[in-house]
């Protein structure tokens, strides 16, 4: 799976050279190499966000299908069924 990093905000995060373009240079800077690095929790929120957006979009249709079944008492949950689908999910 590919992350495409080149669209992530960073709230609170400024650049050093923003500085140094707005302003005059100073007299003796020596030349400092920018530098990043993103935390672990930077990179999972980035993989999080990817995962999201490649889950398929919600089908309205079926949700408010669902939610007037329960409304209306007609939805029955089938309990072998339910079970049976945990077991499988367990076993993979």
């Amino acid at each position: 799976m590919r992350i495409d990093l080149t669209n992530i905000q960073f709230d609170g995060v400024e650049r050093e050279d923003k500085t140094r373009k707005a302003g005059a240079k100073a007299p003796s800077t020596p030349n400092v190499e920018d530098k990043a690095s993103l935390s672990v929790d930077t990179l999972s929120l980035s993989s999080l966000r990817a995962n999201a957006m490649a889950a398929p979009p919600i089908r309205q249709d079926k949700v408010e299908a669902l939610r007037q079944a329960i409304q209306n008492g007609d939805y029955r949950v089938e309990p072998d069924k339910v079970a049976r689908a945990i077991l499988d999910q367990n076993n993979r």
